[in-house]
């Protein structure tokens, strides 16, 4: 997995986990968000108040987090104090987590 800050200085990391097919960027406060995609779909990560939620979209490209939770896309969620303001190195451990399940991989 490769991590680099935004040269520009803002407060957001891009990631690149060609181990998992995954490309993504994390940044943000209130809520910590990430977007990217993973083996050709889309994904979507979200920290707010005390938890946080992971979504792949489905083949349609719904997100279960909009509704669709009985298709073939993927969701996990968990707790995590004052999640708002998670590092976003910590929201890069949590996706990758969220990552290795999904597709398989155990890196």
């Amino acid at each position: 997995m490769e991590i680099r800050p935004d040269l520009a200085g803002s407060d957001r990391l891009f990631v690149k986990a060609a181990e998992f097919d995954a490309s993504f960027e994390v940044y943000g406060v209130a809520p910590v968000q990430a977007f990217g995609t993973v083996l050709d779909r889309e994904l979507y990560f979200r920290a707010r108040h005390d938890g946080w939620s992971f979504d792949v979209a489905d083949r349609t490209c719904h997100l279960p987090s909009d509704g669709y939770r009985d298709s073939d896309g993927f969701y996990r969620e968990g707790n995590y104090p004052n999640a708002s303001y998670m590092p976003l190195p910590e929201a890069v451990e949590i996706i990758r987590r969220c990552l290795r399940e999904y597709t398989g991989v155990s890196v």
